[in-house]
């Protein structure tokens, strides 16, 4: 008997040790849950053992029909598309649905990947580029993005201020959760990004959720369960309690009855109701440790999507538990990027480090200006916005494309080991970095 095949025989006791030492308050009844789940998974543990058989057996692994990402139907630029509908999933979270305005046929996707759009939020001089994960399966004649109101606090706020005043209140983000409805128009790019399932393995996958971080999980789990349902797939999903978990009805669908597939629910702040439900397996926060705990070993894929903390500390608790980086995966949008170790930035730091501390100049040659380049700047976007240049932007992780720009004089640089979909004789400015004098068409 190998190790998964013990999994769920083990992943009861192991679990339910976790949580009699994080829940304190909640102790008792968390005790009752997690036995009924241990004998939910013992009464599966036959139908799994034999399941997972097959999966091992399996030479070379599967490749479904949409595995790489299908290019079919692709189009260039931005499309526009109808919102069919949106429907409340958590609080301040919606799925938007979007079906082509042209009626013509959209191109497939691989779970994972995401969408750009051009948002109409009123009061802008023009539309705010934003990049949403797509949340389902590839689906023929329509996408769905889920988008949660994103609200931060003003450092330096006063308690005095009415609350509105103390905090930052997405554009984007709320306008789409407050103000967007069935036939509004939005202005789409095709599916992209570097973020995917791997669908050519038959190793277990473990999805590692941070709040919205669930809306490429449910993308890969639906696909997972159409494609390959032999294959092994866990969600360890965190949120404060269950108002803030999206997906939660869809969650049960995909894993009712599922030896092969497995929630496990992490409450860091559970409501009274939540106890008494049973709507969560752990109070607290998704850890390495939890993992540790749960998992017979790490010899699985790890797919990690959430706030910048949530993927970095999950990120360095991987590597540390020796975990190959070829195995762990992340999705990036603005800051929530994860810095990795990797040797070729220890070996070439130094070079790296005075080859852009060298002033070379940079001309935007709409805006009519040459400047120097600094080495304050992380890339050319930052050192036009510095410069009272405002292109297009959305990602600023060289995923969504939208801040593509002509190259038309010199060499651009991009970080080590980052992948670049872009064309010759263009660059994108969110990544880029001069290599020598450039200039650009800005």
């Amino acid at each position: 008997m190998n190790s998964y095949q013990t999994f769920f025989l083990i992943a009861g006791v192991a679990v339910c040790a976790y949580v009699m030492m994080q829940t304190g308050f909640w102790a008792a009844q968390s005790l009752t849950m997690m036995g009924r789940a241990r004998r939910e998974f013992e009464r599966s543990r036959d139908l799994f053992n034999q399941r997972i058989d097959s999966i091992l057996e399996i030479p070379g692994g599967k490749t479904s029909e949409n595995a790489g990402g299908e290019q079919g139907h692709r189009w260039t630029g931005y499309r526009t598309f109808i919102v069919s509908k949106v429907v409340p999933e958590a609080k301040d979270v919606v799925s938007v649905y979007l079906k082509p305005d042209d009626g013509k046929q959209i191109a497939s996707f691989t779970p994972g990947q995401h969408l750009t759009i051009k948002v109409p939020v009123p009061g802008q001089a023009k539309p705010v580029v934003r990049c949403y994960s797509l949340s389902s399966a590839p689906d023929q004649e329509q996408y769905r993005i889920s988008v949660k109101a994103l609200t931060t606090p003003i450092r330096g706020a006063s308690p005095d201020q009415s609350s509105d005043s103390q905090f930052h209140f997405g554009l984007a983000s709320h306008f789409i959760n407050k103000a967007l409805h069935a036939g509004d128009r939005i202005e789409v790019k095709a599916p992209a990004g570097h973020f995917v399932l791997d669908e050519t393995s038959d190793q277990p996958v473990i999805m590692l959720a941070g709040g919205i971080g669930i809306t490429p999980m449910i993308s890969m789990m639906e696909q997972l369960r159409r494609t390959n349902p032999k294959r092994m797939a866990v969600l360890i999903y965190g949120v404060r309690n269950s108002a803030e978990m999206a997906f939660a009805d869809r969650i049960r669908q995909l894993t009712a009855g599922e030896s092969n597939a497995h929630a496990i629910r992490c409450f860091s702040r559970p409501l009274t109701e939540d106890v008494s439900d049973g709507s969560f397996e752990v109070q607290g926060h998704v850890t390495i440790d939890l993992l540790k705990q749960v998992l017979p070993d790490n010899q699985c894929q790890f797919y990690l999507c959430g706030a910048p903390a949530f993927m970095q500390s999950l990120y360095e608790g991987l590597v540390q538990w020796e975990v190959p980086e070829t195995q762990i995966f992340f999705e990036a949008f603005g800051p929530a990027s994860v810095n990795r170790k990797k040797q070729t930035e220890v070996q070439t730091s130094d070079s790296i480090s005075a080859k852009y501390e060298q002033l070379d100049p940079v001309t935007f040659s709409v805006a009519d200006k040459t400047v120097l380049w600094s080495a304050n700047h992380e890339s050319l976007l930052e050192l036009a916005e510095a410069h009272d240049i405002f292109p297009d932007s959305g990602c600023r992780a060289g995923s969504c494309g939208s801040c593509e720009t002509a190259l038309i004089r010199g060499k651009v640089a991009y970080p080590e080991g980052q992948s670049v979909d872009c064309p010759a004789g263009a660059c994108l400015i969110c990544v880029a970095k001069p290599d020598g004098p450039v200039e650009l068409e800005l």
